[in-house]
């Protein structure tokens, strides 16, 4: 079962591998606390379930503990699509933090850990798995976002700040990490740290100057 998944659908693996690891940003504007948390976790699963497989198959096979735990729920799924409201998000987050437990060296392991733990209603432990990986790449400015945008949308205006601070505006090539700095110190009136940073901007040779400006008029638009 496990060889006809990796044989027939290679690509579909690449393109929600991509898909999740370049459009976290999606999450930010659809997930609101008041829609219901069981038609999110359904959607967030559909995706999830596949993701996973897209890191059996690229990570090393030999390193998951829980090769009969995958078999059984792929091929639950597959005979069955309405067992997806049976998959336990928790058996998927314990499979990823036993595989980084072995490799901590594994940014999109990371990344995929703790967006599964924050989709799935389990936000403290989303933070505590960032925090974790930030500690093996405290530079990276993707991990920096998505941290920033659970942080934001768990009400911790403050933390998403401490963290897109450490970014550099005058260097960094990753506009949405601008604007989500830019956007949050205007929503919190700090006026004099936008202006600093806006004038930053302007010394930044790898954003184009049309790109700035767009940056700029979705700040003062929002």
């Amino acid at each position: 079962m496990l060889y006809f998944f990796q044989k027939e659908t290679l690509n579909v693996f690449d393109f929600f591998n991509t898909f999740l690891s370049n459009n976290f940003a999606v999450f930010n504007i659809l997930y609101n606390p008041k829609i219901s948390k069981k038609n999110f976790f359904l959607t967030f699963l559909s995706i999830s379930f596949s993701a996973l497989l897209i890191y059996f198959f690229k990570g090393n096979k030999e390193a998951f503990f829980f090769e009969n735990l995958v078999n059984e729920e792929i091929n639950k799924l597959t005979d069955d699509p309405k067992s997806l409201t049976e998959i336990n998000p928790q058996k998927i987050i314990f499979f990823l933090e036993s595989k980084l437990e072995e490799n901590p060296l594994d940014l999109e392991g990371w990344k995929l850990l703790a967006r599964t733990c924050f989709m799935t209603g389990y936000p403290q432990k989303a933070e505590f798995h960032y925090t974790e990986a930030l500690k093996h790449f405290p530079s990276n400015e993707s991990l920096i976002y998505e941290y920033a945008v659970l942080k934001k949308n768990t009400d911790k205006i403050q933390g998403a700040l401490k963290l897109l601070k450490k970014v550099d505006v005058k260097k960094t090539k990753n506009k949405e990490i601008i604007y989500l700095y830019f956007n949050l110190l205007k929503e919190t009136k700090s006026f004099i740290d936008l202006n600093k940073a806006m004038i930053e901007l302007e010394s930044n040779s790898n954003i184009s100057s049309s790109e700035k400006e767009k940056i700029l008029e979705r700040v003062r638009l929002n």
